[in-house]
């Protein structure tokens, strides 16, 4: 009977080691190989175009020479922390509210469903080239939107319409409006996705805690507070790491829609990485740039879940 049961064993793990088999390659050839790879040319000289030089954590001294005495680097580092501060939290807001939507029993909804997850499988490049002309100042649609706008006007007993707004910003042009802009486009990139996770938080909870809620005279808005944002806690939790994570890490849309200007008022922490490796060859400090960014990564993340590690399993 051992004998049996261990060849039935052997025979599922190696059916499960076939299945896991691609994935795991994958993993190893494009993620883990290249991150020691790139631990080993942070500790190199190395401009593609001579060989390798062994300096050491000369280049890490440099990072933090620039982060010290420096201005780019610290410009960079606030661009950063203000799209993930702006990001994050409006993300969430809106999402949350739209699953609130989405989680009823309504005839149409699975459609609506789709249409709103539908930018969270499209191509960010794709949709940095549409958002882009959206956001041209002469012919973009956001800017004829705005201009069409009329408040009503009231002169000698007549009433006539004027512009709301007469001069629309130049949005990815101007040093105000640059980044407003790519946090506009990166909020509705994200909200499908974080609001397909909350609503299958939503309706997770079970109709019981409603009932009972119901019974004792709450109100929706008590309801709401009471029972469903407490039982959401750990969605919450999970949308918000990785939404932090990602901010953290946003490159794409910058690239293709500013390219980190106006003066510059768009560059970011990744597009920092990219221009020292491919614009300066700078492949060493360049890779120091990444390893220091995940150090930070890692530092933050684990602060956030040693902070709500009880707020999220409890819910209070």
């Amino acid at each position: 009977m051992n004998a049996f049961s261990n060849r039935i064993v052997r025979r599922d793990t190696a059916v499960a080691s076939a299945f896991l088999a691609p994935s795991f390659i994958g993993l190893l050839v494009f993620s883990v190989i290249p991150i020691f790879g790139a631990l080993v040319v942070s500790l190199l000289q190395w401009d593609i175009l001579t060989p390798p030089k062994y300096v050491g954590l000369a280049n890490y001294v440099t990072l933090w020479e620039d982060l010290t005495k420096g201005d780019t680097l610290k410009r960079v580092l606030v661009n950063t922390v203000y799209f993930t501060a702006a990001t994050v939290p409006l993300s969430m807001a809106i999402s949350l509210m739209i699953a609130l939507l989405l989680n009823r029993k309504l005839w149409g909804m699975a459609a609506f469903r789709v249409i709103f997850f539908l930018p969270s499988v499209t191509s960010i490049v794709a949709l940095s080239i549409v958002w882009r002309l959206l956001y041209n100042p002469e012919h973009g649609l956001i800017n004829k939107m705005l201009m069409a706008l009329q408040i009503p006007w009231v002169s000698n007993g007549h009433i006539t319409f004027l512009p709301l707004i007469t001069n629309p910003p130049g949005w990815l042009g101007s040093p105000q409006w640059a980044m407003p802009a790519i946090i506009i486009m990166s909020v509705w990139t994200g909200l499908g996705y974080n609001a397909i996770l909350y609503l299958a938080g939503l309706q997770g909870i079970g109709s019981s805690y409603y009932e009972a809620a119901r019974i004792d005279g709450a109100t929706p808005w008590q309801m709401f507070w009471a029972v469903t944002w407490p039982l959401l806690s750990p969605t919450s939790l999970f949308i918000f790491t990785m939404s932090v994570i990602g901010g953290f890490q946003v490159f794409t849309q910058i690239y293709m829609m500013t390219a980190g200007l106006p003066t510059p008022q768009t560059e970011v922490y990744v597009y920092q990485i990219y221009t020292q490796a491919f614009t300066n060859f700078r492949l060493g400090y360049a890779s120091a740039l990444a390893f220091a960014l995940f150090i930070v990564i890692l530092i933050v993340t684990l602060g956030q879940l040693a902070i709500t590690r009880r707020w999220a399993s409890t819910g209070s």
